[in-house]
């Protein structure tokens, strides 16, 4: 019994754990990070961008992106990636019911419930023409 509880909690913890940080993936692509100019070093190491960087500079900086959009303009491919983040929704609720609930002073059968929620949204995209960062967009 010990032993499937043990496994479960490791499993669990391995497939949660998807976040990556700037020096583990450093660590994880040691020639990837050689391969980058001194200046580009200093960018990935602080978690910045820049432009005329390749999309591994930008991967060991930033993560693997949420999606991936493809196109071409003017004759040239181009290639985004979205990053997202979460923000925070606080969702209230008034629920009636037969039964009275009790609450501190109040005595009633409406019920107030309050849950917090999280929507995805598009915190930075980065555009790339022939592999190389031409520009981004982030929120501050």
């Amino acid at each position: 019994m010990y032993l499937k509880i043990i496994l479960f909690s490791a499993s669990t913890l391995l497939l949660c754990n998807c976040t990556s940080t700037i020096q583990s993936r450093i660590d994880g692509n040691p020639k990837m990070f050689a391969a980058l100019t001194g200046t580009q070093k200093n960018a990935v190491s602080n978690g910045r961008i820049l432009k005329g960087m390749t999309m591994d500079a930008v991967y060991l900086s930033w993560g693997r992106p949420d999606g991936i959009k493809e196109s071409t303009i003017n004759g040239k491919d181009v290639e985004k990636w979205r990053y997202s983040s979460h923000m925070p929704i606080l969702n209230q609720n008034i629920i009636y019911s037969n039964h009275h609930y009790y609450h501190h002073d109040y005595y009633g059968p409406f019920y107030n419930s309050t849950s917090v929620g999280y929507i995805p949204y598009t915190s930075a995209i980065v555009e790339f023409e022939d592999r190389k960062v031409t520009g981004w967009e982030q929120e501050r």
